[in-house]
């Protein structure tokens, strides 16, 4: 037992090395091959090599499959895989309501366009978000539970290496005048909150599916709405009214849902039965 839970220590250290170092280094490449931006050859190193590692890791290392979250699992899950298809386009409909009623934020294009272009966003996210959520919910939250440390704890701590991992390729997603100073630490806060999230959702289900669905659907819809500029933010009130990850309002609301997911299965077995009391409690 002692030597299963040493494998998977190293693997979720040697996962998490991979995963902070990988967009650097991608990043290195695009600065030599002189393209550095969207769709080059280091944001594919950046965006892929986590599931690489994730699948030597698992098929060479010692991990195992029991736990990758594959099967779709929809028996008994329908009303998880609705709720992951619709809470973000809710979200920011609430956000955005609430951002039109108080002045902070302008929809200046036509709502028949916005459909077309949210539309085209959706197999490009998907894709993108296999490859993320395989490795994010499909490794290193189960490597982490396996070990039989608090989960709440483990949603934190896949939080903030997910949240990092961003990093390198920050300025491509981010389309903001505001000091990386203030805005790094609420995108962190954004990104931990949606951990929960996403890290109740496979407790759930014991599938990565529905994250991959919820990721999938927020990338589509809010990045549509926000990069292409179908809503303009007041920039005095960005950091309120934004329906990203990093407006203080979708950091609340995501993270009391997830919260109310984690205490509404407080005590229960984890993925692989582990016991979620052991080491500390919450």
């Amino acid at each position: 037992m002692k030597t299963r839970e040493g494998k998977s220590v190293r693997n979720a250290v040697i996962f998490s090395i991979v995963a902070l170092s990988c967009g650097w280094m991608g990043r290195l490449v695009d600065v030599q091959a002189g393209r550095d931006e969207n769709g080059s050859l280091g944001q594919l190193i950046w965006l892929v090599s986590p599931l690489l590692c994730m699948i030597i890791l698992r098929a060479w290392a010692g991990d195992g499959w029991r736990d990758f979250g594959l099967k779709p699992r929809l028996k008994g899950n329908g009303l998880a895989y609705l709720f992951s298809m619709l809470f973000f386009p809710l979200l920011a409909t609430v956000i955005v309501g609430i951002g039109l009623g108080s002045g902070w934020t302008e929809a200046p294009s036509s709502s028949s366009s916005y459909l077309a272009a949210f539309g085209i966003a959706l197999l490009p996210s998907l894709v993108k978000n296999v490859f993320e959520e395989f490795a994010w919910r499909g490794y290193l939250a189960p490597r982490l539970f396996s070990l039989g440390y608090n989960r709440f704890l483990v949603h934190i701590v896949v939080g903030i290496i997910w949240g990092a991992w961003h990093f390198p390729y920050l300025f491509l997603f981010v389309d903001t005048a505001e000091s990386m100073l203030t805005y790094m630490p609420r995108m962190m806060l954004g990104v931990i909150a949606m951990s929960i999230l996403y890290g109740e959702l496979l407790l759930l289900t014991r599938s990565v599916w529905p994250a991959v669905l919820m990721h999938t659907m927020g990338n589509a819809f809010i990045d549509t709405l926000i990069l292409k500029r179908f809503i303009l933010v007041d920039e005095a009130f960005a950091y309120v009214a934004m329906p990203s990850p990093e407006g203080m309002l979708a950091i609340a609301l995501t993270g009391l849902c997830g919260i109310w997911m984690y205490r509404r299965r407080r005590g229960k077995p984890v993925i692989d039965g582990a016991d979620p009391s052991v080491r500390s409690s919450a």
